[in-house]
């Protein structure tokens, strides 16, 4: 990132490579996705901020739907604040645009009591507008990598938010593909039914477990579970379906992870298997008898679309 000043230190202009930012003030800039893949945290001036947009375009700034702005605080650190406020004029929601941005906010409050990095900031009803602000602070070197994680902490938030005021959870247009259905209903269930130290895990180094999360037992210990998530049916039918999943199995029990909360090497007690469709032809039944190892067999959990369901209705009116 190259910054230019004038004799008087303001910033005339910020560029990444051959494209130039925008801004409106001077102090905050327009900073397009595709511009953080190779973008370094250190490499940030700490005076400036940055309005994160899918682009811009002929000085047109195309923003995304929850406005997230970045600050450095660190060489290794940043700030990510998220206003997610609104009018209830464009509202169409299935439910009242108050009860589910209240809660929202209830639901960053209590997550903001588990992580100690992320704080609501603000919330106001002012009528027409609500106006709900919190922040996250992410360690790390790349910028790209903490976007995405607060991506996926605002989608996490609102799927909770829309599991809390009972709005239609379990629909198509909540859900078309895995990620959506793993942040979207997935993570808020796991979080609903009691679970703690929810942590979204996709990626390259995933090792069977899209998702980890813990409990403590009737006698005190931690007990850490993972869950492979799946879109769509799994058919017993479909060996490719099969041995994908024993694969996952296998992995997912044999390595260890490095739990964030604890700061140690841990291995899992269980991992549910959970998909948005149904286990067809038997496919249960013929995954658990190719599983060799009984620890294995005895602590994978299957969870089906029709159960998520019914857990989805059962929190609707908690």
């Amino acid at each position: 990132m190259e910054v230019t000043r004038d004799e008087f230190d303001q910033v005339d202009a910020v560029s990444i490579g051959d494209t130039s930012l925008d801004s409106d003030d001077g102090e905050t800039w327009f900073l397009p996705k595709s511009l953080t893949a190779d973008l370094k945290v250190a490499d940030l001036p700490s005076d400036l901020s940055f309005d994160i947009c899918n682009r811009h375009e002929d000085s047109i700034v195309f923003l995304d739907s929850v406005p997230m702005r970045l600050t450095k605080i660190a060489d290794d650190k940043v700030r990510i604040d998220v206003d997610d406020s609104g009018t209830r004029k464009y509202w169409d929601g299935l439910v009242g645009f108050k009860p589910y941005m209240e809660a929202k906010r209830d639901v960053v409050s209590e997550l903001a009591g588990e992580m100690e990095n992320l704080t609501l900031k603000h919330y106001e009803d002012e009528g027409n507008w609500i106006s709900l602000q919190y922040s996250c602070e992410f360690d790390g070197d790349e910028c790209a990598t903490a976007i995405e994680l607060a991506v996926q902490l605002v989608e996490q938030i609102e799927g909770a938010a829309e599991l809390r005021v009972g709005g239609q959870l379990w629909a198509p247009a909540h859900a078309d593909n895995e990620k959506e259905f793993t942040l979207r209903t997935v993570i808020p269930l796991i979080r609903k039914l009691g679970f703690q130290n929810v942590r979204y895990n996709h990626g390259k180094r995933e090792f069977g477990r899209d998702v980890l999360f813990a409990r403590i037992t009737e006698f005190g210990d931690l007990e850490h579970w993972g869950a492979q998530v799946k879109y769509g049916d799994v058919s017993g039918g479909a060996n490719s379906d099969i041995d994908g999943i024993l694969g996952q199995i296998t992995d997912a029990f044999t390595m260890p992870f490095h739990d964030i909360y604890t700061r140690q090497q841990q291995r899992l007690s269980k991992l549910a298997i959970v998909i948005s469709g149904q286990f067809t032809n038997n496919a249960i039944e013929k995954i658990c008898e190719s599983i060799e190892n009984n620890a294995a067999r005895n602590n994978t959990v299957f969870v089906d679309g029709e159960r998520i369901a019914t857990l989805a209705e059962r929190f609707r009116a908690t």
